[in-house]
């Protein structure tokens, strides 16, 4: 009987015993994976045996600071780096396999690198290195036009999220790489993310449209935007010989200039006071909105202010949850399904902005021309010029840039309007519209000077 335990013991001993000499294989390639994904750092012991009294340690660039360690047959989450507490995991039921391969979770840019997987039987150690390179696609490009020059249209692209820094290029319409016209900008984030900025000056070609591709080499991947633009924001003529007779024929023709300004004034005002009767002010009630802002659908880059009256873009995300919109507006809280109503923005010293009316339905996740067959009825102003986001953009001429502009909706009419709430004149009015669903007020602005949502009471504008 004793005879036969020992040969059992001996036969275990066989079993756990552990050979002098051991190798650890790791994968040759590096691993690539991309952010926020889990990735399987491969290791194994060979010859193939247990490691369940073994030392396993996954360790980067400091030995006493390791990723995951198990020894002494439990894991030591204890003497963990920080940065990957809850993060890392061994396959147990491998052990007795010789497999010590680790499972990194919700990979951050700051995981790329080498690591090491060390293995230590006390009487032999060897160790495998395995090198993790990260990749991150950002979001989709938003690209558009900030101003006009002398050398043409000048352009901005932006886009976040990127992991490596990527390759920007520009394309124009007919296929030419403009890329070495352009200034581009990477700015990392906390989260060890690339921001790209790209700008560059375009002139008209035969398509007048203008891509903005940015690529990421490491995963292969891409993301790309496009602008259409039109003809007549390209300069045709020398600016600076334009303004100086501009200038010449002003000094000659001021007082007749005053004549004429004042007189289209009156013109406008009686306009107005027509539109008004039309609508029958005296015998239908206008709402007075006191609108105010929805901070839930601010793009990350805008600053609403905490009475919600004011916005502006301040050029870094803010820790907010996804707005599903890639451009920088806001909508008010309120939306509107019946009745007429009225509402003053101060545009003031902002030089790029768009406000109106937007439908409800309406996918702010992609870039979208603000026209009404899209579900958009605004006006916004461009640098000095104009804008009037329909199919067939009327031209307006004004001589003074207006700082408050009225915003007028009439449900029932199927209308929507816009002034200049200071000297009472008309600006633009869309064309009869279908109106079907909720429209809510937005905001649009892309420069770092206030938009202001003026007080309700403003009833003295139609007297």
């Amino acid at each position: 009987m004793k005879r036969r335990c020992f040969g059992i013991l001996f036969l275990l001993s066989l079993q756990t015993a552990i050979p002098e000499k051991f190798n650890v294989i790791g994968p040759e390639r590096p691993i690539i994976i991309s952010v926020d994904e889990d990735v399987v750092l491969q290791c194994q012991l060979e010859p193939g045996m247990s490691l369940d009294n073994l030392e396993v340690r996954w360790f980067k660039s400091d030995f006493t600071s390791p990723v995951h360690l198990y020894t002494g047959g439990q894991d030591q989450p204890n003497v963990q780096d920080k940065a990957y507490q809850g993060r890392t995991e061994l396959f147990k039921e491998e052990f007795p396999r010789g497999n010590a391969s680790l499972k990194l979770k919700k990979i951050k840019a700051s995981d790329e690198g080498t690591y090491t997987c060390f293995i230590d039987s006390k009487s032999n150690y060897e160790e495998a290195v395995i090198n993790l390179k990260v990749g991150g696609i950002g979001h989709q490009p938003w690209i558009h036009l900030e101003g006009i020059n002398n050398q043409g249209v000048h352009l901005v692209c932006k886009s976040d999220g990127w992991y490596p820094e990527p390759d920007v290029q520009w394309l124009a319409g007919s296929g030419q790489v403009v890329t070495p016209q352009s200034v581009t900008t990477h700015k990392r984030d906390s989260s060890g993310l690339f921001t790209v900025l790209t700008q560059i000056d375009v002139t008209s070609d035969s398509v007048n449209r203008f891509s903005c591709l940015i690529q990421n080499s490491l995963l292969n991947k891409e993301e790309e935007a496009h602008l259409q633009i039109s003809e007549a924001f390209f300069p045709k003529v020398n600016t600076w010989l334009v303004i100086f007779w501009v200038a010449a024929v002003l000094v000659i023709t001021a007082i007749a200039l005053d004549i004429i300004f004042h007189r289209r004034k009156l013109r406008k005002i009686k306009e107005l006071q027509l539109f008004c009767a039309l609508e029958g002010y005296g015998d239908l009630k206008i709402d007075y909105a006191s609108v105010t802002l929805d901070k839930e659908t601010a793009h990350p880059e805008l600053e609403v202010s905490e009475d919600r009256k004011r916005v502006r873009w301040i050029g870094t995300s803010r820790s907010l949850p996804d707005t599903n919109t890639v451009w920088p507006c806001v909508l008010g809280s309120e939306g509107f399904t019946l009745g007429r109503h009225y509402w003053e923005v101060e545009v003031a010293e902002n030089r790029e902005w768009n406000l109106g009316f937007i439908a409800e339905s309406v996918d702010r996740k992609g870039l979208i021309e603000l026209k009404p067959e899209n579900g958009f009825w605004a006006i916004g102003l461009l640098g000095n010029q104009f804008v009037v986001n329909s199919s067939n953009p009327p031209d307006i001429s004004l001589h003074d840039i207006p700082r408050r502009i009225g915003v007028y909706l009439s449900y029932k009419s199927e209308s929507v309007s816009f002034y200049n709430a200071e000297t009472k004149c008309h600006l633009y009015t869309f064309p009869k519209n279908t109106f079907t669903e909720k429209l809510y007020p937005f905001l649009h602005t892309s420069k770092n000077e206030w938009l202001k949502i003026c007080p309700s009471s403003v009833k003295g504008f139609w007297h």
